[in-house]
């Protein structure tokens, strides 16, 4: 059954294709040997071919050093329909003089979003060639010649702006930002540190003088860079006229990829659509098309509420030392706090007596350590009978210098500039993938896991170089690969399974390891108030409930406000007491009634919820001023937000003006944690809204409404 609208319009006498999304119309043009973008409209007119821009590529390619954005001739063009309504169209190409061909393939999937995906051949018989650089998607939005240079306001606007997320470090992800885009001024972003974080490459353009939002995502968990350009005419020659060139592409030192003779890779998927209505809208878009036609769901998709046991037993404190007692009485806190799985963390390998306490330099060994004498069948089969699903945490790209496996396989490490990278293994050596998906699928089948977690706490910057035919190829690109095969492969293969991704917290946030997942870690920072920040800017580019968020020991603040934070995500708790007997008993009352909250209530919308960010925007260091995000149930007869006082707040009230609700509908509220009811009308509460009172920072409320019958 058909839920999309979508089509594709295939001009072939002109070469010109138009694939519509809902409202969005992307058209394309084959010209003079180039794939040009011709325009982009948000309001779903069908662009007339004299309107076409004219001289934009919609990507660029260069192998073995020489550019073949231009030379193509035409092969063939093909269109599906999905039983979703997802028209898909590939055009498949041919260079004239080089042996490569291409198929641009394009999937319209509802509402007003796109995805680009770009499939290189090597159509040699006997020639090796190597990508040198390759941008999947670029173009040019918004071509304004209406009165632009009063518009602009003699140079004091700028015509448009990009968010983003502001910062590249650990502990910072999320610091959402709008920044000008000045006319004829070029701007830039990229990431470094060999992952897609802890930034990601995602970003919203704004057009600042007629309206409208587009937005774009790369999958690749790697370096990656944005590129912006306002460029604006004005002279005897050409009439005023202003638009905004855009470039997403990753970043790889050439050759990024040897293609063999036949051989077919992919570049990184592009996921974009354009909005005319206002940025929540935008972003609820975003996450409709993600959480339909990208994201992975397991089982039922419902997301159980983790205990990570590490919260006190913290490798190299060893409070108390990992045991296997020690993780029965974790699974005693986990259950009666009414968590549904349990993780074990980090330290739980290496048969070296150091295990626990060095827990980085033991990776790669993932066999249960002396400390655990039993194995952790034990430790799973107590969880089971208590209720609790089980998880393992396995940071399966590494080898620790004290394992025995970098005894057993010096070669196997990433290597450059002649020396070897400390604990990473080189996945694009077929040996290493080999052995990675086997570890894989043997400790999943061996404990009868039920999450799988993913680590990955290194850097490899710029990464490293394998000697193949006499060429140095970078390793980026083959290691990718290979992870989005090998989770690929574990998914399709453990449908029920889930898959946690986390790297360093959010070092990997992108949607390309994320649409392989069922959650993920955007940052192992939990303190208050930078954490609510994190939450607040994430789930512009995922939807919240695949966001990991939790509690953990050495909190500042308020204990409701936190549990607040996590409810919104995907909640794991850690460490919430050193044992039950130690335990407070509000404390444990507080956590167990969030927990409730969220599993009866929040988790049944959260994943079809429309997310609205009021506070798009929080300043300062940690988090300034208020800060409020409302998730609204796709029929408005539930909904949920909650508003936090950060630091620095000016003022000690906050009104709250809902935007989702039915304004006709009666609605019982319930705020927590004061625990007040009582009934408003869903106009008032948008029109008028609440008045939040909080006179000290770090506190929070959090408001739940339910539609009367």
């Amino acid at each position: 059954m058909s839920t999309n609208s979508t089509s594709i319009i295939a001009d072939l006498a002109r070469m010109r294709f138009q694939y519509k999304s809902e409202l969005a119309v992307y058209t394309e043009k084959l010209s003079d040997g180039r794939l040009l973008f011709c325009g982009f409209q948000d309001n779903g007119t069908i662009i007339y071919e004299h309107a076409d821009i004219a001289d934009k590529p919609s990507f660029d390619l260069t192998i073995d050093g020489e550019s073949l954005d231009y030379g193509w001739e035409f092969r063939d063009f093909d269109s599906v329909t999905d039983e979703r309504g997802n028209t898909t169209g590939t055009l498949t190409l041919q260079h004239a003089a080089k042996p490569i061909g291409l198929k641009v393939v394009t999937r319209c999937s509802g509402f007003g979003f796109f995805r680009r995906s770009v499939e290189i051949v090597n159509l040699s018989s006997d020639t090796t060639c190597g990508l040198t650089n390759v941008t999947p998607l670029k173009g040019s939005l918004w071509s304004i010649t209406d009165n632009v240079a009063d518009n602009l306001r003699d140079d004091t606007v700028s015509p448009y702006s990009v968010g983003r997320f502001k910062d590249l470090y650990w502990a910072n992800e999320g610091k959402f930002a709008w920044q000008d885009v000045p006319v004829n001024t070029g701007v830039f972003f990229n990431s470094t540190f060999g992952m897609s974080g802890h930034s990601s490459p995602f970003f919203i353009l704004r057009n600042n003088i007629n309206g409208g939002y587009f937005v774009c995502q790369m999958g690749w968990s790697s370096n990656w860079k944005t590129a912006f350009f306002a460029d604006y005419f004005n002279d005897s020659r050409l009439p005023n006229r202003i638009n905004l060139n855009f470039e997403v592409l990753p970043v790889t030192p050439a050759p990024a990829r040897l293609i063999a003779p036949g051989e077919t890779i992919s570049a990184p998927d592009m996921h974009f659509g354009m909005n005319h209505v206002d940025l929540d809208s935008a972003i609820q878009s975003l996450h409709a098309y993600l959480r339909q036609s990208v994201l992975r769901q397991a089982g039922d998709g419902a997301q159980p509420v983790i205990y990570n046991q590490s919260g006190y037993m913290v490798p190299g404190y060893k409070l108390p030392e990992m045991s296997e007692a020690g993780l029965q009485a974790e699974v005693d806190i986990a259950a009666e706090l009414g968590a549904e799985l349990f993780m074990i963390d980090a330290g739980w390998y290496g048969n070296n007596g150091t295990a626990g306490a060095d827990w980085g330099n033991t990776t790669g060994d993932w066999y249960a350590a002396d400390i655990l004498p039993n194995d952790l069948h034990p430790v799973y089969a107590y969880a089971r009978a208590k209720g609790l699903k089980c998880g393992l945490w396995v940071e399966i790209e590494t080898a620790g210098s004290k394992s025995k496996l970098a005894q057993a396989h010096p070669d196997w490490f990433l290597t450059k500039y002649g020396q070897t990278f400390p604990r990473v293994l080189d996945l694009s050596k077929p040996e290493v993938k080999d052995f990675v998906e086997s570890e894989i699928v043997r400790l999943v089948d061996k404990y009868q896991l039920d999450m799988f977690r993913l680590d990955y706490n290194s850097s490899s910057h710029e990464g490293g170089f394998n000697l193949k035919d006499g060429r140095n190829e970078n390793t980026h690109w083959r290691h990718m690969e290979a992870i989005y095969e090998i989770f690929e492969r574990v998914g399709r293969k453990y449908p029920n399974l889930q898959l946690e991704n986390c790297a360093s917290g959010g070092g990997r946030t992108d949607i390309g390891i994320v649409s392989r997942f069922t959650t993920t870690w955007v940052s192992d920072w939990f303190k208050m108030p930078r954490t609510v920040r994190i939450l607040n800017g994430m789930s512009m580019a995922l939807p919240p409930e695949f966001i990991n968020r939790s509690y953990t020991p050495g909190m500042e603040g308020n204990l409701d406000t936190h549990m607040h934070a996590i409810m919104m995500a995907h909640p794991m708790l850690c460490g919430v007491v050193p044992s039950l007997a130690a335990a407070s008993p509000a404390m444990m009352a507080c956590v167990k009634k969030y927990i409730g909250i969220y599993k009866n209530f929040i988790r049944t919308f959260h994943r079809t919820a429309k997310v609205y960010h009021h506070t798009p925007v929080i300043p300062g260091a940690d988090g300034t001023g208020w800060a409020a995000l409302e998730y609204v149930s796709e029929d408005r007869t539930k909904a949920v937000a909650t508003v936090f006082r950060l630091i620095n707040a000016e003022e000690n009230r906050y009104v709250l003006k809902f935007k989702g609700l039915d304004k006709q509908a009666i609605y019982t509220v319930r705020i927590e944690p004061e625990g007040s009811a009582f009934e408003a009308g869903g106009y008032a509460l948008t029109r008028e809204g609440l008045e939040i009172e909080l006179d000290t920072a770090l506190t929070s409320q959090m408001i739940m409404l339910t539609k009367n019958k």
